[in-house]
Order: structure tokens, then sequence, then C-alpha cells
């Protein structure tokens, strides 16, 4: 498929809200810096009992129910390491005050080789999109050219409304599939039909451009690939698609082909371990394996490293700005 282009039990910390205690949950804590949580599954939510909690210096475990309390005694920004059972070590930062958490465990039957080939490959961290992207769908077939770089010409062919609407099917599909259902749609949707020999830049901050291109398999020698712009901190803030026209166009596969480069528009590179939508060949259908891999993605912050550690500091790039693009991601 590309040369290059990129589940479980995940800590995740979310509010709890209007939660009642249950009779065996622990009543300690109570104090402005305590913190009263639940050690859950990153896959079903569910209660993962028995963990030992470290909250700066001082340590707990949660109960049969996942429930746990802890006072670090100070306000401020404190490390947390959550381990035991059959999950992967949790290493993150939780600030206080903070009550009611849910802490998301990694459960040691995920695959997460896999997960590091297609989520954290580049510079071995998280990468992602932080912001719902924006669509640009280019209605006209362009034209490829090798070492084009961000800007191509149209010819003056053009895709039906009916092959537009298959196409924004498959990316809404493929959106909600690679996000853990964390965007369901794009921010917003742009159709541009640009007229014969229209220059079009396809390299855009904030938006995801895909199109049809003539010659992608003479001249690249691949049915299509996909690349991403990745700012500083591993957020994700622009991505391109390149089909090639004959394929996309007559392939009964072009679903696949065209959730496949979506996901390198996101950010993520080929799985070579495993079965994935994300195989550099095209043919597997999504699997639970991707389902799972991507909501984990998304309940972790940019920057995250194997096996379950957070950058210390989570703090989020803005859509805007340049970053770096990668180079094509090509399949097979």
């Amino acid at each position: 498929m590309h040369r290059r282009l990129a589940p479980c039990v995940l800590i995740v910390l979310t509010l709890v809200g209007c939660h009642k205690k249950s009779p065996t949950e622990p009543s300690g804590g109570g104090g402005s810096t305590a913190i009263h949580g639940q050690t859950v599954s990153a896959i079903d939510g569910g209660v993962v009992p028995n963990l030992s909690v470290q909250v700066g210096t001082r340590s707990t475990n949660s109960d049969s129910n996942g429930f746990f309390d802890v006072d670090p005694g100070n306000e401020g920004t404190f490390r947390a390491l959550v381990k035991g059972g059959a999950v992967v070590d949790r290493d993150t930062r939780i600030t206080v005050p903070k009550t009611d958490l849910r802490i998301s465990m990694i459960p040691t039957a995920f695959d997460l080789d896999a997960f590091n080939e297609m989520f954290r490959t580049s510079n071995s961290r998280l990468q992602r999109w932080t912001a719902r992207p924006s669509l640009v769908l280019l209605a006209t077939v362009m034209e490829y050219r090798t070492g084009a770089g961000d800007t191509y010409d149209a010819s003056g062919e053009q895709l039906t409304d009916d092959e537009v609407n298959m196409m924004l099917a498959h990316l809404n599909e493929g959106l909600a599939l690679l996000t853990g259902n964390t965007y369901t749609g794009f921010a917003s949707v742009e159709i541009e039909r640009p007229t014969s020999g229209q220059r079009v830049n396809v390299q855009r901050a904030g938006k995801i451009v895909v199109g049809r291109y003539n010659g992608i398999i003479t001249f690249a020698r691949t049915i299509g690939y996909g690349q991403w712009s990745e700012m500083s901190d591993g957020s994700i803030n622009g991505g391109a698609m390149f089909l090639d026209r004959d394929f996309d166009r007559n392939e009964t596969r072009r679903r696949l082909l065209r959730i496949h480069e979506l996901g390198h528009a996101l950010g993520y590179q080929h799985v070579q371990s495993r079965t994935s939508i994300m195989n550099p060949s095209i043919g597997p259908e999504p699997t639970a394996f991707d389902r799972e891999g991507a909501m984990i993605a998304f309940h972790r912050p940019v920057g995250n490293r194997t096996p379950d550690v957070d950058p210390v500091s989570s703090a989020l790039s803005m859509v805007a700005g340049e970053g770096k693009w990668s180079a094509p991601t090509i399949c097979r």
C-alpha cells in the first residue's frame, strides 16, 4: 500500500457525573484535595478491580468495584501510577483538586505492538487529530505528476453526484470507525469542481482534501496514498488523500481503499503484524483491533508513548498553524 505516509484496557480521565456510592465503595477522603475515582476498562468501560493506585507519594488500592480514594495532601499536578492484574501499567498526570475520576486501563491482552505500528510509528509517540477535521472533496479528476508537491492541475472529467455521495458515505463511515466514534461527521464538507487546467492546492491546514487522480498507478506505481501534517507535539492538522482514478471508479474494493487512505490522512501508518484495515495491501475489512485501537488512541493525549505513558504536559495544539507534511504512504 504505502511506502510511509502511519485493544485493551486503557486509562482515561473523565468526569463521573452525579455518582452515588455503592455499599462497598470506600468512604475515605473527603478533603479538598481528596481524589475519588474508579478503575475501568478502556474497551467497554467495565470495572477493573484491585489495582494499585499511586498519586504523588500517596498510595491506595481500588476495591472489588474499582473504586478508590486517595489524598495527595496538596493542590497541584501529580504523577499517577496505576498497575496490577491483567492490565498495562498506566503512567499519567492528575491535577488536584479533582474528584470523581474514571481511570481507564489497557488490558494486557490487547495487541500493543500492532497499536504502536498504527498509531505511534511517527517519532514513537501517539499522533492524531485533536479537533474535528473538515473535508474537501475534489469532484474534478486531477492530473497526477511525480514530484508535484502540494498543487495539481484539474482535468476536464467530473465525478457524478452519485459518485460524490458514495464517496462521502464511505468517508463518514471511515471517520467514525477510525476515531472510535469521537468524530461521527466532518466539521464541514466542501465539494469543489475546479475547471480544466485550474491548479489546486491539496495541502490545507485543518482540512482533509481527497481526490481522484489520473496516472497514479502509472507514475507512483500504487492505487493510492495518503499524507498528513503533524505539529511538533504530535497533533495532526491536515491531510491529503490521492486515489487512482481507474481503481477508485471501477474497483469493488474502492470503499476499503478510501477508508484506508483516510487512515493515513488521520495520521496512521501501516500495520504489518496482524490483520487490519491499515495493512499495506488493500483487502481486509475493518477489524475489532481497528475499532478498539482507535478508541484507545482518542482516550489518550497526543505524545503518549508505549506502553502507556502520557507526556508531562498534555496541552494540545490548535488546528491553525504550520505542520510538517509526511512523505506519501504508498499502498499496494
